[in-house]
């Protein structure tokens, strides 16, 4: 084996020397894309849950007031029943948004009807449902914080400037944060 030239040495080892850090930055982005990735999933799945939750004490309110004797518009029960489940699946298709929008639309109606007939007020029942829909907002909402900032997170580590291209040549999409 000829002995090759100093300078030659000192290239090749630069050169597989950036070669190994970029391997090792390659390896940690696919390694936070994986993560963020499967959070995701949660957080998805913890959001259909949530909605479906807020969707079954609705129509248990809509029930009660029902039963109570209490006139409720028919254009709202209308829009309840509209209400697909299957548009929670998704959280950035539009129908998602509809129904979700929908719900908080629904449930500013029943408590704008609770505050009209103040009897509501010591059925047990509907205080049950009502607070269980008020509680399924406040988690939603902080559910949705976590899913943008794993939206954050799974955006910039698809677009980290060393390993960009391997992210848009398998077409990886960027996520868009929910409302």
């Amino acid at each position: 084996m000829p002995d090759l030239p100093q300078w030659l040495i000192i290239v090749l080892i630069v050169v597989g020397s950036l070669i190994a850090i970029w391997i090792l930055l390659l390896i940690v982005n696919l390694i936070f894309f994986g993560f963020f990735n499967s959070v995701f999933k949660k957080h998805k799945k913890a959001m259909t849950v949530i909605l479906y939750s807020k969707l079954e004490n609705m129509e248990k309110l809509f029930a009660i007031l029902k039963q109570s004797g209490i006139k409720i518009d028919g254009r709202l029960t209308k829009m309840l029943s509209e209400i697909n489940v299957e548009d929670f699946q998704e959280p950035n298709m539009d129908k998602f948004e509809k129904s979700k929008n929908t719900l908080s639309y629904l449930k500013d109606e029943i408590m704008f009807i609770a505050n009209q007939n103040p009897d509501l007020n010591t059925n047990p029942d509907f205080v049950q449902a009502k607070n269980n829909v008020l509680e399924s907002d406040a988690i939603y909402r902080s559910n949705v914080v976590m899913y943008n900032a794993d939206v954050l997170g799974y955006n910039y580590w698809i677009r980290f400037l060393p390993c960009r291209f391997v992210f848009k040549m398998f077409r990886v999409k960027k996520k868009q944060i929910i409302s």
